[in-house]
């Protein structure tokens, strides 16, 4: 009998929190995106590796997706920090240790201004 695929993302997990990267198992159910990974990850590396690793051909026509975690707020609860937030910024912390970005905001104009900058155009 094979192993159960829940014992591997588990395993997988592991290594990677372990290796310091940030992660997180998604729950796909009738209202979420068909192909969705089952773990999302942001590993760190550093700038001499991006460029072997783009030498090595990882990354399709030389583009490199950078993980990006937007935290949505109401307009006026920005700064209100109950436990759900507290938890939000401790998450938001993980990303940012593993070499992410991460931003809670209350105005799209910031994820348009965040998309901009990275894309070049501002």
């Amino acid at each position: 009998m094979s192993e159960l695929e829940s014992k591997l993302q588990r395993r997988c997990q592991k290594i990677l929190k372990d290796g310091g990267a940030f992660v997180f198992k998604t729950h796909g159910d009738m209202y979420s995106r068909v192909g969705i990974p089952d773990l999302v990850s942001c590993i760190p590396v550093t700038e001499d590796t991006l460029k072997k690793m783009l030498d090595d051909g990882w990354f399709k026509n030389r583009k490199i997706g950078i993980f990006v975690g937007f935290e949505c707020k109401r307009e006026g609860k920005l700064n209100v920090f109950d436990d759900r937030r507290k938890a939000q910024e401790i998450v938001g912390n993980e990303i940012k240790n593993s070499g992410g970005i991460w931003f809670a905001i209350d105005d799209s104009d910031v994820v348009e201004a965040v998309l901009k900058t990275m894309k070049g155009e501002l």
